[in-house]
């Protein structure tokens, strides 16, 4: 490890240390955030090739072609991002989400670095924001350790999983295998402290059911469909539910 990281980690734990009286005081406030955000920045640099986020391995696509569908989310091409490893924020970095296997990848110069899906705390791709849940008692009515995309942040917070799988069907013609991907989406949201997968407006209503009168006049006023467009109406409603179950 780089020498540099001597000097650095006093400087992380005085930062740390006066967190308390530096927030107490207003005037130090900007001060203090911009303290802990030089001092990380300092920290990832003085890490270099050892940091954390390099411990990944190279990624290697499926070698299949598709007839129809992609194994990537959204683009097959990286885009701009930024990633939560192992808590450190990393930004503008070249980002391909994998959502077939689940798989981050990160490119530097010509390598493909498939990043440690255990290390990663969340991560943003072409303005769309992930985060990754594990299936245990933090995080009840969670079905599967992995990716969620985060389609509202709020206190009741609207998750969407994203599944896909292979379909292989042979060609008598082509003398081969042709391949598509299936996809299929998962909503799910946080009412309390657990997940509920909702799929239907009657199980949305239901699940508010402290202010369903009000749902249901916001739902019908706005005419929101959820068999048109789920995505949109689970989001419209989490947020006025926010609203008026303060």
């Amino acid at each position: 490890m780089k020498s540099g990281l001597t000097a650095v980690f006093p400087l992380i734990v005085f930062i740390i240390c006066n967190s308390a009286t530096a927030q107490s005081r207003q005037d130090d406030s900007i001060f203090y955030q911009t303290a802990v955000s030089n001092t990380i920045s300092i920290y990832k640099m003085q890490l270099g090739d050892q940091s954390p986020f390099y411990n990944g391995s190279h990624y290697s696509p499926t070698g299949f072609v598709f007839r129809t569908g992609s194994p990537y989310f959204l683009y097959d091409s990286f885009s701009r991002g930024t990633v939560v490893y192992d808590d450190l924020p990393f930004d503008g970095l070249n980002l391909l989400y994998e959502d077939l296997r689940e798989l981050l990848v990160s490119k530097n110069d010509n390598y493909l670095l498939q990043l440690v899906n255990q290390r990663i705390n969340s991560f943003t791709i072409s303005g769309h924001s992930f985060i990754r849940l594990t299936e245990d008692s933090l995080h009840a009515g969670i079905p599967k350790t992995g990716f969620y995309e985060i389609l509202y942040p709020g206190r009741s917070q609207v998750l969407k999983k994203t599944y896909k799988i292979i379909i292989e069907e042979p060609s008598v013609y082509e003398n081969t295998v042709i391949r598509h991907i299936e996809e299929s989406q998962n909503y799910y949201i946080k009412i309390g402290n657990s997940y509920k997968r909702v799929k239907s407006n009657g199980e949305l209503v239901e699940l508010m059911h402290d202010h369903q009168k009000e749902i249901q006049k916001f739902i019908k006023k706005n005419k929101l469909n959820f068999r048109k467009n789920r995505q949109n109406v689970l989001v419209q409603v989490a947020g006025y539910y926010d609203q008026i179950a303060k």
